[in-house]
C-alpha cells in the first residue's frame, strides 16, 4: 500500500520546487509544511513510546498482585481470570479486588470485572467505558 506521502509527492524531495513556489507567492503558501498523519506515527520519536500489551494473567494469591502492578507500571493492560481465588475463598477475592481497586486509584488506572471470573485492569493512559 503506497504511503500518503508517495501519493502527494513527498516534501522532503521537493524542497528546491517548495523554495519556487514560495518566491511565486502562490496562494497554498506553506502547504507542503504540513506533515502527514502517516508519517508522524511512523516516525523515530512516536515509535519510542512503546507498545502496549494486553497480558492475561491467572490471580490465584496476593503474590499475583504484585505482578499485576508491575505489568500496570510497564504500561500494559491486564486481564485476570480469578477463578482460582473465587472457588477457594470468596472473601480473600474481595480482599485483592480492593487492593486492585487502590493501586488503579493511586496510579491512574481503571479495573472493571468481565463475567464472573474475569477482571480488566488498565494502566494510567487508557480508561474503561461504562454506559450510564
Amino acid at each position: 500500500m503506497p504511503r500518503l506521502s508517495e501519493i502527494f509527492g513527498d516534501r522532503k524531495l521537493k524542497k528546491v520546487e517548495k523554495k519556487e513556489k514560495e518566491e511565486q507567492k502562490t496562494e497554498l503558501r506553506g502547504i507542503e509544511g504540513i506533515e502527514y498523519e502517516e508519517d508522524i506515527l511512523t516516525s523515530k520519536d512516536f515509535l519510542e513510546f512503546g507498545i502496549t500489551y494486553v497480558k492475561p494473567m491467572t490471580v490465584r494469591s496476593e503474590s499475583d498482585i504484585q505482578k499485576i502492578t508491575k505489568e500496570l507500571n510497564d504500561g500494559n493492560i491486564v486481564l485476570g481470570n480469578v477463578t482460582p481465588i473465587a472457588e477457594r475463598d470468596p472473601t480473600e477475592l474481595r480482599r485483592l479486588i480492593e487492593q486492585l481497586k487502590g493501586i488503579c486509584k493511586g496510579i491512574g488506572g481503571d479495573i472493571v470485572g468481565v463475567g464472573d471470573s474475569r477482571i480488566l485492569v488498565t494502566p494510567a493512559n487508557i480508561r474503561i467505558y461504562r454506559e450510564k
